[in-house]
């Protein structure tokens, strides 16, 4: 299941489901991923790093990014909505360069007016979503509804629009940086393309250094190498190379480079995370826990929600 296969029905560029999650071990899929807890708790693993989604919490997967669930406490139900990257790439011509960074656990308190402005798009879609594949759909609807979510989406939630924290980014710079993202997206970094990426944008090396640390929170060395580590953690979990094999084809020039990169970002080495969680179909199968709901269980916990807080702010409180 490492890399799990979305199939989309040929109607509408989007799955959506509702499910309990007891556990879900790490997988990724070619598909943007939104999550809603309904209801309960449940811990969400992103790249090595574990938060708590509380109710009505909500976070965004990016296309291939490695990532697991496990329950935390008493039962949840969660809202899985699934996004095709081809339509994605029709609404944004710019999408294989767009990082989303969303998670309630990380920035909502920071910025909760963007995230209620989220979940009620999320709303939205939902309800004009059929109850069943078979089921009546207004295609033109939903397809409307799901552009306007995406493009709410790449303004507010765009990593390279905000950086670490929740201030927007100047537009000029924006630009700059997803230049210097695509020249690493399109051709390996070597030792000496810093310089040249810093040429290329008009700025001194140093300059740009020190803008992409205060802006990002990790150097730019650092920043490829969280990619380079995506890439190893899939590698990992989906092959039998060997370390010195993935470390090559990842882009380290060395496999020290990758344990020391793999360590920040997840750690532990690259052999102890492919020992914790790479294991046989069996395996998979056997701890992947979970049970389907009809997606009109979401619908009735979104207008209960909706109505709890029209209720609440009539006497001027908050939930």
């Amino acid at each position: 299941m490492y890399p799990e296969i979305i199939e989309f029905s040929g109607r509408i560029p989007l799955k959506a489901t509702v499910r309990q999650v007891d556990e879900y071990p790490y997988h990724w899929h070619n598909a943007v991923e939104v999550i809603l807890a309904l209801e309960g708790k449940a811990e969400i693993t992103l790249c090595g790093e574990t938060y708590l989604l509380k109710e009505n919490g909500v976070a965004v997967v990016n296309v291939d990014e490695p990532h697991r669930i496990k329950r935390n406490g008493g039962a949840n139900r969660l809202l899985f909505m699934q996004i095709d990257p081809a339509f994605c790439r029709r609404v944004d011509p710019d999408f294989d360069y767009v990082l989303f960074q969303c998670c309630s656990p990380c920035h909502e308190a920071g910025a909760p007016e963007k995230y209620r402005c989220l979940k009620e798009h999320i709303a939205r879609l939902v309800r004009l979503l059929p109850d069943g594949e078979a089921g009546p759909c207004q295609e033109a609807s939903v397809k409307a509804c799901l552009e306007e979510l995406l493009a709410y989406m790449t303004d507010s939630f765009d990593y390279l629009r905000y950086g670490a924290g929740t201030r927007r980014i100047g537009d000029r710079q924006v630009r700059r940086y997803r230049q210097i993202y695509k020249y690493i997206r399109q051709q390996p970094v070597v030792r000496n393309s810093l310089a040249e990426l810093a040429k290329a944008a008009g700025i001194t090396q140093q300059h740009m250094s020190n803008d992409i640390r205060k802006k990002y929170g990790y150097s730019l060395r650092q920043l490829i190498c969280s990619g380079y580590c995506m890439q190893a953690a899939r590698l990992l979990l989906s092959t039998d190379a060997m370390i010195y094999e993935i470390s090559a084809e990842c882009g380290f020039s060395d496999p020290k480079y990758l344990i020391k990169s793999f360590k920040q970002f997840y750690h532990c080495t690259p052999s102890e995370f492919r020992m914790r969680h790479k294991t046989g179909a069996e395996g998979l199968e056997a701890q992947t826990r979970f049970e389907d709901f009809p997606l009109s269980s979401a619908k009735k916990f979104l207008v209960l929600s909706q109505n709890l807080k029209s209720v609440n702010a009539s006497f001027g409180k908050t939930i």
